[in-house]
């Protein structure tokens, strides 16, 4: 039975599904249960803005809709795709306000079921053959929690009626319970295997389907026509499947790719090292050679010897012949000359010559003595003059003087002692102050490189330890470094500087360095005290509480990490009174005085006044080392003066120490001479008179003096042949010894030269070598040319070594780089040369074998990939564009059979869209799938660099890449739908393009229209045939629409066969009435409670009977 052009209970195939019963229990404002019976022709949800008929419709959606594609309150969204005010949570938990928190002023959501709480939803589909399938859901939270992640799920299908009331009776979230009770249910863990199953139950063949589904709730947010078609109407292409594919299996290709490229780099990082290990061969066999000359040059040189030593005896022998004979001349020459000579003195003693020998001899042992008295005499005169003394010429006088001068001896050691006591006082006094110098400078130097006040060699110490660990100063702070005396307290600094004194000279070490730090300082001699303490910089614990006047609360504290801890420990150590007397001082246990004095307790008493108290000089805590620097300063340029004026002092002391010494010698000769040692006037007188006499003697007697004279000759001529004999026979001893050593030597070389051997190379090389010299060879210039030999072979050694060196690094370095470019390959080799044959193997194998290999391997992979994926990549692009062209037309066949207005229909015509990123990867392919069976080198790397480009976009993360592989590959975006309004007779009476520029009303006919031929497309596909399953969902549809097209629409939906369960506003009921069986009133009262109120239907009139109060305000719409 039809009426208005309306299918009849019972007109519907006997296995189509429909929505027989709706049960929410705690679903939003629905508190308890609320169990809805819905008529199979189709229901209405009636109810004012906001009384909870979304809610209901959100409920069918979350057991239908996978939760990625689940979006609540569809209807309330429209144009504003933000807006997600509603979730899981505010439905578990019944939100039903946002209202001022009073304690706090924040806004709060407010909730109905706060605490722990559960929901649960039903929904029954029957056919005509008396088969149900029942859906069903649980949610639960528990606590407070309003996080979404924080919601369980549990998910139910019956094939049979199921009824939350008696059968979750009791379920207390006890789901072990739950099962073991209801164990003819399919119990699910996931909506995934839930949607599956059923799915299958309801003949929805796709989840497409669903999301469709779900996106008809709200006809008027539709979105364009080419998003919806795109999306609702066209499977996904199956291009992406084959980019997957590709890109998976280019892996693959680009690893055989990369084993041609690593097999190259391998090749060209090998080639180097080999040229250089071959030339590092030649290099080795000259410095080979080089070593052997070495090694033969002392033979060679002793070779040489030789030969020049026995030319050299040969020549000394022939000289020591004529000098022999020489010799004998010189002595019968000599011989013949004495005999004069004793001829003539024997006259000249006869003519009275004996007498004159004697006075000669008195005369010349006078004039001895003359001069031992002169020398004597002037060491006198010298040591007078530095006494500033007058030598006498008396024998009385010269006593005085001995005896003046044994008087300054007498009192000299006691002046020289005072004179050395003055000296060591000045020198200690210096180098005191030249070391304090030295001191006072590195604490000056120390306190400008770092703001600190703590010693220099403490800071060096640090220095020290710092840079053996790689650590920073700030690392390892000292204790003083952190620590200041607040500024309005500096009265108490020095009091506070001596109980704190040894602790700020502590280091502080972080947990973190404290391993090395305590090695370190076990291992090594510090030639110092050093205290450190182990610290957790996350240590502190809560803070003790110190007495108000403590010696805690006139500190204050760097900010850093070692602050926590470090205020901890000064309470606990530290919490000294600082008093002003000493009533006070003798009460407290702990305490310190303004004078420095420290009780550390009840028995131990100290004050260290080895320095000033006020003495900054040896202060150590504070941040700011300005003042004591200034100190510091001011004390090295005392220093310095002193230093300065000490010099002078202790020069004049050494110059007049050195006076005295030399008095102290001068009285020393004087009081050793005696008179007779030094008077000389006698002796003149002596020398004087022998002289005359000898004189007198001689000029008396001419014989006597031409005697004389002639003697004197003799004596001279002589002389003259015995020093020519004597050189004569030194010349001939002299050639003897270089005979005789020549001839040792000879004898060490000829038997040396028995045990060394030269090989031909070495004998040439070297001859060579020595005879390169300007000058001829000699024993002279044996050794120097030699050395000169020696030194070029060296130099050629050290250039040859230097070269070595280079190759030697450069080779290593290419087995380095190889070992850290694939430390794979290189596992089992080091970098060291003696890894050089194995790498240069390795290179070999490379060139022979592996790169051949490898090549062909990327050549055969790079054809098969070009000619399989891209190839099929290629195929899907066209075969997926004549898909879509398909698609349409059943979608048009399904338009064909509804009016889009009276006497009109609607068709879809798809058109090519012009994409320049399309157009340039369908370019790509085409080049790469070209020659793709050609294998030449040039071409395969162009081509693979093509398909490693169209990869690398294919498989990019990147936002700008997955918009064009989303462009390229769906084609889908390759084409654009337009809708063709045309008449009867075929004329176009308007085109729609996407709705653009329509009006809300258009734009809803068309989404609705469209909406319509996808459902009866996705659910009951093209063969005219009704859908499986009939359950169509609309919220407030049709809001913008006229009437005229509100009943089209639903004669459209329910001639393709739908059960339509609408949600709508008081003032479409009276044109959504004829095309349903049943309505529910929905109302909600004091904002938080909504309730529903089944509305009876006239079968008859096909109308609803409304209350008189709901009928005044539909009739008044």
């Amino acid at each position: 039975m039809q009426q208005n052009g309306i299918t009849m209970s019972g007109q519907w195939p006997a296995q189509q599904y429909r929505m027989r019963r709706m049960q929410v229990l705690n679903w939003g404002t629905f508190s308890g249960l609320h169990d809805i019976p819905i008529a199979e022709e189709g229901f209405l949800f009636v109810g004012r803005s906001g009384s909870g008929k979304s809610t209901l419709l959100d409920a069918l959606s979350a057991l239908l809709v996978p939760p990625l594609s689940l979006g609540f309150n569809a209807a309330a969204r429209e144009g504003d795709k933000g807006r997600h005010d509603r979730n899981l949570v505010s439905y578990i938990r019944g939100a039903w306000a946002d209202q001022k928190d009073i304690g706090s002023g924040e806004i709060a959501t407010q909730y109905l079921r706060p605490t722990t709480t559960w929901s649960a939803l039903a929904v029954e589909y029957a056919n005509s053959s008396g088969q149900s399938v029942s859906l069903v859901q649980l949610f639960w939270q528990r606590g407070s929690s309003n996080r979404n992640a924080d919601v369980r799920r549990h998910f139910l299908i019956a094939e049979r009626p199921f009824d939350i009331a008696s059968e979750l009776k009791d379920f207390d979230l006890d789901l072990r319970g739950l099962k073991q009770k209801l164990v003819d249910v399919r119990h699910f863990e996931t909506f995934s295997v839930y949607s599956e199953h059923f799915r299958r139950l309801l003949e929805i063949e796709s989840e497409m389907a669903l999301r469709l589904l779900h996106k008809t709730q709200s006809a008027k947010n539709l979105g364009d026509l080419n998003g919806f078609l795109r999306e609702f109407m066209l499977d996904r292409p199956l291009t992406f499947e084959v980019a997957e594919r590709l890109v998976k299996e280019f892996v693959e290709l680009d690893a055989a790719h990369q084993a041609v490229v690593t097999a190259r780099e391998q090749v060209n990082t090998l080639r180097p090292a080999r040229d250089a290990w071959k030339r590092l061969q030649s290099v080795h066999e000259q410095l080979t050679g080089l070593d052997e000359l070495l090694a033969g040059i002392d033979t060679y040189r002793d070779r040489c010897k030789a030969g020049l030593l026995k030319e050299e005896i040969e020549r000394l022998r022939t000289q020591d012949q004529g000098l022999e004979g020489q010799v004998r001349q010189q002595q019968e020459m000599l011989e013949n000359h004495k005999t004069q000579l004793n001829q003539l003195e024997l006259q000249h003693r006869e003519q009275g010559g004996g007498q004159i020998e004697e006075l000669e001899k008195q005369q010349k042992a006078s004039e001895q003595q003359r001069d031992d008295r002169l020398v004597k005499r002037r060491q006198a005169e010298l040591a007078c003059k530095k006494l500033a003394w007058v030598l006498p010429e008396s024998p009385q006088g010269y006593a005085e003087l001995a005896a003046r001068a044994r008087g300054v001896l007498e009192g000299w050691v006691q002046e020289s002692n005072q004179a050395d006591q003055k000296r060591d006082t000045l020198r200690d006094r210096k180098r005191e102050a030249e070391s304090e110098f030295v001191q006072v400078r590195k604490e000056v130097e120390a306190m400008q490189r770092q703001p600190s006040n703590i010693p220099a060699h403490m800071l060096e110490l640090r220095r020290q330890l710092i840079e053996a660990l790689g650590l920073a100063e700030g690392d390892l702070p000292y204790v003083g470094e952190i620590i200041d005396v607040k500024k309005e307290e500096g009265a108490w600094q020095g009091a506070v500087e001596r109980v704190l004194r040894g602790f700020a000279l502590s280091l502080l070490v972080d947990e973190r360095h404290y391993a090395a730090v305590s090695s370190y300082v076990n291992d090594t001699r510090l030639n110092s005290r050093l205290v450190y303490h182990r610290v957790a910089t996350e240590s502190g614990g809560s803070r003790l509480s110190v007495q108000a006047w403590s010696l805690v609360n006139k500190l204050t504290l760097r900010d850093n990490a070692y602050r926590p801890w470090l205020d901890a420990e000064l309470r606990r150590r530290f919490d000294y009174a600082c008093v002003e007397n000493m009533r006070d001082f003798r009460q407290q246990e702990r305490a310190v005085t303004r004078e420095g004095q420290v009780r550390h307790g009840k028995a131990r008493h100290e004050k260290d006044d080895r320095h000033a108290i006020d003495d900054r000089r040896e202060w150590v805590l504070g941040f700011d080392n300005r003042e004591k620097l200034r100190l510091y300063e001011q004390r090295a340029q005392q220093l310095a003066d002193e230093i300065s004026r000490l010099d002078p002092e202790l020069k004049q002391l050494e110059a007049a120490k050195a006076q005295m010494q030399d008095r102290h010698l001068a009285s020393q000769t004087l009081a050793n001479l005696q008179w007779q040692e030094i008077e000389v006037a006698s002796l003149l007188d002596r020398i004087q008179m022998l002289t005359r006499t000898l004189a007198e003697m001689r000029s008396g007697n001419r014989a006597l003096k031409e005697l004389g004279e002639r003697i004197q000759k003799q004596k001279g001529k002589l002389k003259d042949v015995e020093d020519a004999l004597n050189q004569t026979r030194a010349e001939r001893i002299n050639v003897g010894k270089q005979i005789e050593q020549y001839g040792r030597e000879m004898d060490e070389l000829e038997a040396q030269l028995t045990s060394s051997v030269l090989t031909d190379d070495q004998q040439q090389s070297l001859k060579a070598r020595f005879e390169a010299f300007d000058k001829p060879l000699t024993l002279k210039n044996l050794e120097s040319q030699r050395s000169s030999v020696e030194r070029r072979i060296n130099e050629e050694k050290t250039t040859l070594r230097t070269e070595q060196g280079d190759l030697e690094k450069g080779i290593e370095k290419c087995f380095g780089t190889f070992k850290r470019t694939w430390p794979q390959e290189g596992a089992d080799l080091d970098e060291t040369l003696a890894s050089a044959p194995d790498f240069i193997a390795l290179l070999e194998r490379l060139e022979h074998d592996g790169l051949p290999k490898y090549e062909q391997r990327f050549f055969d992979m790079l054809k098969e990939q070009s000619t399989e994926n891209l190839a099929a990549l290629n195929t899907h692009l066209t075969d997926a564009r004549k898909e879509i062209r398909e698609r349409m037309e059943m979608v048009n066949e399904s338009l064909a059979q509804a009016e889009f207005n009276p006497g009109t229909h609607l068709q879809i015509e798809v058109s090519d869209r012009i994409l320049p990123d399309v157009r340039t990867f369908r370019e790509q392919v085409k080049r790469v799938l070209e020659n793709a069976w050609l294998v030449d080198q040039d071409g395969a790397e162009a081509r693979f660099g093509i398909m490693r480009e169209l990869v690398n976009k294919l498989s990019g993360e990147e936002s700008d890449k997955q918009r064009w592989r989303e462009q390229v590959l769906d084609v889908r975006q390759h084409v654009e739908f337009m809708g063709h309004e045309s008449d009867a007779a075929g004329r176009e009476v308007e085109v729609y393009r996407s709705g653009a520029g329509k009006s809300g009303g258009q734009r809803e006919k068309l989404a609705t229209t469209c909406l319509a031929a996808a459902l009866r497309y996705q659910l009951g596909g093209s063969d005219g045939g009704a859908p499986l399953y009939a359950s169509v969902v609309l919220d407030e549809a049709f809001g913008k629409a006229d009437n005229e097209f509100t009943e089209l629409a639903m004669k459209i939906f329910t001639n393709f066969g739908f059960q339509l369960i609408v949600a709508t506003p008081l003032k479409s009921v009276m044109t959504l009435e004829p095309f349903i069986g049943g309505a529910c009133f929905v109302d909600i009262s004091d904002r938080k409670r909504s309730a529903t109120l089944q509305i009876e239907y006239d079968h008859q009139k096909r109308r609803l009977n409304l209350p008189e109060r709901l009928h005044g305000e539909v009739v008044s719409h």
